[in-house]
Order: structure tokens, then sequence, then C-alpha cells
């Protein structure tokens, strides 16, 4: 790696932006309607600089990421919302019936995919 007395001087002229010479130039915007004449230098220049949507500031403590996903600092109305909730025993997953089970129950009888699938063809067979 270079160090910063073997890399190149910066003059304000590296920092100008370019100037469009091309009779047509591109919008970068993609899709049709890409291409404009250039006519005028100015409106072409600002027809290629797109400027970015404003983020919009966070309301709270928020964090997101390794280590900050129970992080989340809720309005007074949202907190006393989660405490009644988790006081009459509401809960978002079922308890009864887990989606998460790996082999299917012996109350299933060969429900699942691969016994439908076989199902479905047995079927197509017959008919035939």
């Amino acid at each position: 790696m270079a160090g910063a007395s073997e890399s190149p001087k910066i003059t304000p002229k590296d920092l100008e932006t370019p100037t469009l010479k091309t009779p047509v130039v591109t919008t970068g915007r993609g899709g049709s309607g890409n291409m404009a004449k250039n006519s005028d230098p100015y409106e072409t220049r600002l027809r290629q600089d797109v400027e970015a949507v404003p983020r919009r500031d966070s309301g709270g403590a928020t964090h997101y990421g390794r280590g900050g996903a129970n992080v989340f600092k809720g309005s007074p109305e949202e907190e006393a919302a989660a405490r009644k909730a988790k006081a009459e025993g509401a809960s978002a997953v079922d308890d009864e019936q887990s989606s998460l089970r790996k082999s299917p129950s012996p109350e299933d009888k060969g429900n699942g995919l691969a016994a439908k699938g076989k199902q479905w063809f047995n079927n197509l067979t017959k008919k035939a």
C-alpha cells in the first residue's frame, strides 16, 4: 500500500465534475426513455445528478444487528399494551400446534407431501 507521500496530490481540477460532450447522454435511470439529447450542459448534468431520498430520523432507541435484537424503546402506550397482553397470556405462538415439527406425528397418517404426490399419481394411472 502506498503511503501519503507516494500518492499523487489532489488538485481542485481533479474534483470538478466532468462536462458531458456527446450529443446523446444517458439519464442514469435505466428503462425506456433512458437516453436524452445533450442540448444544454447544465440541464444534462441535473438529469444525471439524482438526489438520494432523505432518511427519516429514528424516533427512539432501535438497534439492529448482532446483540441488539431485543432492544426496542416503544411508546408508553405500546409498552402498556404489551404488559396487558403478557398478563392475559396472549401469544403469537400457538403452543398446542407447533409448525416446527420435523417429522409427521402418528395422527397425520401419511398426509405429507410425498404421500399426497403418490396418491395423485395413483389416481392418474387408475383413470387411464
